[in-house]
């Protein structure tokens, strides 16, 4: 069992290692310079932020059914980099600039749903469509 937590403590000293190559000295080094928390109110609804020397700025809002926050930071490339998100029955739904989009719907995709929405399985026009 010894063997087996050293070598856990040895693959999580690599990791470590990596992570602070990665990352230059002064994200290591960032202090928090604002911090914000309300205490839950008579509804179940908490708010917090902090802020870090680095640039990080992390705010978020919500109760146990759902959460919405917002967070930013510069990459290493220098770009802005901003997410917001909504933690809900439904979900973990994030959105930002960076984040790969989709493809668009085809053409012939978008005239099918049309067609499906205004006729009737026969082919017939479905009466009073708009």
């Amino acid at each position: 069992m010894a063997l087996l937590w050293s070598v856990l403590d040895a693959a999580r000293l690599v990791r470590i290692r990596r992570i602070r190559r990665l990352v230059g000295a002064s994200d290591r080094d960032a202090q928090i310079t604002d911090y914000r928390v309300s205490p839950l109110d008579d509804e179940g609804v908490f708010k917090f932020a902090f802020k870090t020397s680095n640039g990080i700025d992390v705010q978020a809002a919500g109760n146990a059914l759902e959460t919405i926050g917002i967070f930013s930071y510069e990459s290493p490339e220098g770009i802005p980099i901003e997410t917001r998100y909504i933690a809900d029955e439904l979900g973990f739904h994030v959105v930002g600039r960076h984040l790969p989009q989709p493809p668009p719907t085809p053409d012939y995709i978008l005239r099918s749903l049309e067609y499906i929405r205004t006729h009737t399985q026969d082919g017939k026009l479905k009466p009073n469509v708009f």
